[in-house]
Order: C-alpha cells, then sequence, then structure tokens
C-alpha cells in the first residue's frame, strides 16, 4: 500500500513540476525583460574624517572679499580672529575652529561698544534699505549685524566641495558644536538652504531661514540633539518641488522653501551646488568656536540604472565678448587645454563685429564646442515689463541671426534681471538663467572672476571647487575692473587641469547635471551573461550608474555605435560611465560578449 501511494505522490509532483505549477529554473540563456526598480540608496559622496590621514584637498577656508579699513577698526575693537583646519582627536575629527585673542577693551564696555555698534548699525541699514537682505537676515535670526557682516571678511569660511549636483539627494552630517559664549553660532549654508546652527541651554537648535512672498526673512527651529552629544542629521534637497527638509535622528522633521525667492520660484528644476560651506561667528565673550566634523555623506534613491550629475566639470563664459586683443589668448589656451564655454553675445558688440571677426565668433559655436548665450543691452529691471520681453526677443533673434544658433543661456546689463524675467526667458525662449542663487549669485560676489575676487578663486580653484562663474577681458596685465588678468587666468585653468575638472559651457553643465532628473532607460533586458537597455536624456550625454557586481574582466559597450566604453569601478563593485541620447548598451559583468 505504502508503495503505491509514493508512486501516486511521486507521479502527482511530475505533473505539478512539468505544469509549472510550482515553478521552473529559467533558461539561463534567454534574455528577460526587466524594469529600472528602485534599489535603496547610492552613495555618491562620502568622507569619514577618522579613516583620513591628512586633510583632504576638497576641503579648504578662504575669504569672500578682502580686508577693508573697517575689519581693521572691528579687529582693534573685538580683538584679532583666526581660523584653522585641523584633523584631531580620538576617534580624528575634522576640526574647523575659530580663535579670537583678548580684546583691548574691557567686557563691561565691550558689551556697551557692540550694542552701540549694533544699534548704529541697524539703524543706519534700516535707513538706508529697510528690505536689504542682510538686514532682513540679522534681524529674523536675532544675530548682531556687526559680526555678521565683519567676521567672514577677516577669518572666512570653510568649504567643502566635490559633492555631486543632483535635482534630489541627501546630505548626512555628524558633527558637534563647541564654545565658550552661547550667543556664538555657526552658520551651515548647504545647497538652496541658509541654516543657523546654535546652543540653547542644553540644546543645540538649528534654524532654517527662507524668504516669504513679501521677501521678509522668516525660519523654522528644531532641536538637533543635546549639546553634550554628537549631532547627526541630514539635509535633504529637492530641486523639483524647492524646498529643503531637515531630519533628526530622534526622527522629528522641518521642511522649508529654499532660501532665495528667486530660486523658490524658478520655472524649472533646480539641482544642487557641489559643495557645503560652513561660518563660524565668535560673538560676545566667546574666545573660540570649534566645528568638529566627523563624517559628511551625500546619497540619492538608487534604480538599477542610475542617472548622476557631474562634479568633475565647471561651468565658464565671457560677457561680450570683449575684442580679440583683449581676450583671444585666453581663449586659444583655453582651447589648447580641450576646454570651452558660455559667450554672453551683447548685440552692440556684433554690430561692431567686421566680417572677419564675426567669422572668428561663430568658428567658436561650431567647431570649439562653445555655447550661444545673450547678454541682454538693456537693463531689464529698469523697463517696464512690455518692453523688457520685447528687448529679450529682439535680441534672441538678432543673435541667432548672426551667429546661427540658438542662445541657450541669458544674463542683462549689469545682471539687473530678475526672477520674472527668467520665467520669460524659460518659456518663452527655452533658455536658462545664469544669475540667481541657483547661478553665479550663490556666492556673493565671487560669481565674476576678477582680480578682486582673487583672493577666494585661487584657493577655490586649487581645490578644485564647481562654481559658475563669468568674466569679461582675459589677456591685460594689470586687468580693468571685472576682469581677470592674464597670468591669474591662466593659474585658475591650470589649477583645474591639474584636478582634471573639464572647464564647459553653462549648458553642458546645466544639461548633464538635469539629467539626474530627466534621463530614463527603457528595453532593459537581462540574463546571466548581459545587460541591455536603451539610454533617452535631455539631448546632452548624462553620467550614469549600474548597480551590477563588476570585476576586472567587466566589459561595457555602445552598440549604436559598436564600440567599448571605459567605466569607472565603485566601491560597491557597480559601475559609472557616460551615455548618450537614444544609444544601446549592453553591459557584461563578466566579460564575455556574445556575439
Amino acid at each position: 500500500m505504502k508503495i503505491i501511494m509514493y508512486m501516486i505522490l511521486f507521479i502527482f509532483m511530475i505533473v505539478i513540476l512539468s505544469s509549472g505549477e510550482l515553478g521552473s529554473f529559467p533558461d539561463t540563456n534567454s534574455s528577460k525583460i526587466v524594469e529600472n526598480i528602485n534599489q535603496g540608496n547610492i552613495t555618491l559622496f562620502s568622507q569619514n574624517y577618522s579613516e583620513a590621514n591628512n586633510v583632504p584637498n576638497n576641503i579648504f577656508i578662504a575669504k569672500i572679499q578682502k580686508s577693508t579699513l573697517s575689519d581693521k577698526v572691528y579687529s582693534t575693537i573685538y580683538g584679532m580672529q583666526e581660523s584653522k583646519i585641523l584633523l584631531e582627536g580620538t576617534p580624528k575629527e575634522l576640526k574647523y575652529t575659530v580663535t579670537r585673542n583678548s580684546s583691548p577693551i574691557s567686557n563691561s564696555l565691550l558689551s556697551v561698544t557692540d550694542t552701540i555698534a549694533c544699534c548704529g548699525i541697524n539703524e543706519y541699514s534700516s535707513h538706508l534699505n529697510k528690505h536689504t537682505e542682510t538686514y532682513n537676515f540679522c534681524k529674523c535670526t536675532s544675530i548682531p549685524i556687526s559680526y555678521y557682516l565683519e567676521e567672514p571678511r577677516e577669518v572666512g569660511s570653510l568649504y567643502i566641495c566635490g559633492l555631486t549636483p543632483m535635482v534630489k539627494c541627501a546630505y548626512e552630517i555628524s558633527m558637534d558644536v563647541n564654545t565658550d559664549d552661547q550667543q556664538s553660532f555657526v552658520e551651515l549654508d548647504s545647497p538652496g538652504s541658509k541654516l543657523i546652527i546654535q546652543k540653547v541651554d542644553n540644546n543645540i537648535i538649528l534654524k532654517s531661514c527662507f524668504k516669504n512672498d513679501s521677501n521678509n526673512v522668516i525660519s523654522k527651529n528644531i532641536s538637533i540633539g543635546n549639546a553634550t552629544e554628537r549631532l547627526d542629521f541630514k539635509i535633504m534637497f529637492d530641486g523639483e518641488n524647492k524646498t529643503n527638509t531637515i531630519c533628526t535622528k530622534n526622527g522629528s522633521y522641518i521642511v522649508t522653501p529654499f532660501y532665495s525667492l528667486d530660486r523658490q520660484k524658478l520655472p524649472y528644476v533646480d539641482f544642487s551646488n557641489g559643495y557645503i560651506k560652513f561660518t563660524s561667528f565668535v560673538v560676545g565673550d566667546g574666545t573660540f568656536l570649534d566645528v568638529n566634523i566627523s563624517s559628511i555623506n551625500q546619497k540619492a534613491d538608487r534604480k538599477f540604472i542610475t542617472p548622476i550629475g557631474d562634479s568633475k566639470i565647471i561651468p565658464f563664459g565671457l560677457d561680450g565678448p570683449y575684442p580679440r586683443n583683449t581676450t583671444g589668448q585666453g581663449i586659444n589656451y583655453l582651447n589648447s587645454k580641450g576646454d570651452r564655454g558660455t559667450i554672453w553675445f551683447d548685440v552692440r558688440v556684433i554690430e561692431s563685429c567686421n566680417k572677419t571677426g564675426l567669422e572668428y565668433l561663430k568658428n567658436l559655436v561650431n567647431n570649439k564646442s562653445w555655447e550661444t548665450g545673450i547678454h541682454y543691452s538693456k537693463e531689464l529691471e529698469s523697463l517696464p515689463l512690455e518692453e523688457a520681453y520685447k528687448v529679450m526677443d529682439e535680441e534672441y533673434s538678432y543673435v541667432y541671426e548672426k551667429i546661427g544658433q540658438n542662445p541657450t543661456n541669458w544674463c542683462s546689463m549689469r545682471n539687473r534681471d530678475n526672477i520674472t524675467h527668467a520665467t520669460y526667458a524659460y518659456e518663452k525662449l527655452g533658455m536658462f538663467w545664469r544669475n540667481g542663487d541657483s547661478g553665479v549669485h550663490a556666492e556673493n560676489l565671487v560669481g565674476n572672476l576678477y582680480d578682486d575676487t582673487w583672493e577666494w578663486w585661487e584657493p577655490a580653484s586649487q581645490h578644485g571647487i564647481s562654481y559658475p562663474v563669468f568674466t569679461h577681458q582675459l589677456d591685460k596685465n594689470p586687468a580693468i575692473k571685472y576682469s581677470i588678468s592674464s597670468p591669474k587666468f591662466k593659474a585658475w585653468v591650470d589649477n583645474y587641469d591639474s584636478n582634471n575638472i573639464p572647464i564647459v559651457s553653462f549648458y553642458e553643465y546645466n544639461q548633464i547635471n538635469r539629467n539626474a532628473y530627466d534621463a530614463y532607460f527603457d528595453n532593459l533586458e537581462q540574463d546571466k551573461h548581459c545587460v541591455t537597455f536603451d539610454a533617452h536624456t535631455d539631448g546632452v550625454k548624462t553620467l550614469i550608474n549600474v548597480n551590477i557586481s563588476a570585476g576586472n574582466t567587466t566589459q561595457v559597450y555602445d552598440s549604436s555605435l559598436d564600440w567599448p566604453l571605459e567605466f569607472k569601478l565603485e566601491q560597491d563593485n557597480s559601475i559609472t560611465f557616460w551615455a548618450e541620447n537614444n544609444h544601446t548598451y549592453k553591459v557584461y559583468p563578466d566579460g564575455i560578449k556574445q556575439r
């Protein structure tokens, strides 16, 4: 009887397996169509300073402006300050420390002096312009404006660059703050945000500031931890919805718009800057403020194929352009390095060009990959809106007619333009705005590369920061105002060349980084030997990460060109490489190309 039962059970199992009721082993030689599904997070940037032997090259201190007479007066009253970057502690931390020596004025008189100075500056600022950004910001945050104006000029700020521009990402920061006066504070500027971190009693409070529709600065506050503990928090950048979300380790969070009203209202998706910045302010009777950073990570949502931005390019361009005897040598030097940029054409310059000069400019655009932009000949903000729109339309058409390519980026005389013009330029003319907080004005004053900003640009370029920048003349020494002298410009180019960072046009920079949002992939097929897919971009190449387990024998082919591609093997054994629009790619994890 048992034998009969076993035979019946055996026959039943054969029937079930053959019918596929319990499933079957896949045919490993046949490919199957799969979805580009979510696969957790991808790490785009990671620095754990306990593992570092030296301060990494992507970290530096720089001052936005040169010292002035008012800075010397400030130092005389409040004491000299000094900033340093160190690696110290057990375990090691990145220590950004600002110290202030004793003021020659007694503490009792210093507080009186402080009150008088702040009140005087506040009253003056209020009388001069009730809506100046600095005045409103300091009023919102209860920060003495004298400190806020002077201290960064004296000690500079800490920059951590090399982060990846993304439309959506998260910055995970582990740090603590130590000071001898609770009035002292740290300003943390991550992409789109302006955050104040300050000790209040036994808590560390983070204040996220932003402008409302009336252009007034307001804020939301959140406790990010106990003053005696390490602070672990996350800043989530969202360039689609134009918000930053601050999350603490206990699950609390706040959501605020981007700080700048212009950046909040951009008519297109925004992407993050490639750096974050810390500025320390020693206030009151304080003599030091230490920011001790344990680690910084940047992460984003991951799919099997993930488009990402490029942290290793910098956008550059020229206004005008000025005559060849003031720019030609610099342009040739860029071209010799394989670099390029944007030319913001001014109709007055084009009108003054002879045939040879115009052909030279057209050759840069058509054969040297320089981008066509517009430098509107009027201050758009000074014109009635309809007249401004007319100028924008007419000069756009004129530049297209003379140069032969549609302009894709724009600015106006003396940068007197705003988000209203930016919206019109994008929606009606398809152009992106050079200016504003998402462009050359993310940092005050340094968006123009010229001799007066070299104090910032020299260390910034040496350490490879990616920041949008323009200038005027390149070949004179000394340079005219708002231009860069020839030796400094060559040093600037050489600094980026030594960091393996190409200098590119604004269009290329913008489109590559927006591909982190725009690019998509279909016809994805996979078997045990090969992954095949089609890539679709915004028209410019995109950097993509494919989450396979790669090795030394892995191969990547552009099937549209039947050409092998180089790729970067990441620490998690995934691979990163460049993909072109509407091309088909094959990835062979084991390096066996099947024909």
